[in-house]
């Protein structure tokens, strides 16, 4: 299936908002900590994501057919974690996933993969959360090398970085 990477509209805004709480949820079954453990709509309200919305920087991939959200993340190319070190490179913040869609992070990672290497950057970086082992092993089977730590407020994380 030909999955849809789009910039989101608003209409997607309450999908987004739905796979998030349903990963907080999962998070908590699970007994991962990260987003259920951070304050996370504190931190990222949806003001925030309405915001990433008008500028164009909140993606999401769609089923083809019925145009469901099923992966959605913002997309930025400055981030204060990183600072400016003069690598062309982008980021990746929020990202989320149904939870029924097996594989789909990987679909999305390689659509974002695709758009940031044709907008000439070299690097897709992201981060995660240090005690998230699960999701520091999934980020290193799909590329992204650890390239430091993070520290801010109670988020102590790794950075990740995929060269393009």
């Amino acid at each position: 299936m030909d999955y849809l990477f789009v910039p989101a509209q608003k209409s997607d805004a309450e999908k987004v908002f739905s796979l998030i709480r349903d990963r907080i949820r999962w998070m908590d079954e699970l007994g991962i900590e990260q987003w259920n453990k951070e304050d996370y709509w504190g931190v990222f309200p949806k003001s925030y994501y309405h915001k990433a919305i008008q500028e164009n920087r909140l993606y999401v991939l769609k089923e083809p057919e019925t145009a469901a959200v099923v992966s959605a993340g913002v997309l930025s190319f400055e981030d204060w974690r990183w600072g400016d070190d003069g690598t062309p490179a982008a980021y990746l913040h929020n990202f989320v996933t149904a939870l029924h869609t097996k594989g789909i992070g990987g679909i999305f990672l390689k659509k974002c993969e695709e758009y940031i290497r044709l907008s000439g950057k070299k690097k897709l970086r992201l981060d995660c959360a240090e005690s998230n082992l699960k999701l520091n092993q999934y980020y290193e089977r799909h590329g992204y090398k650890a390239a430091g730590r993070v520290i801010d407020g109670n988020f102590i994380g790794i950075k990740r970085e995929k060269d393009l």
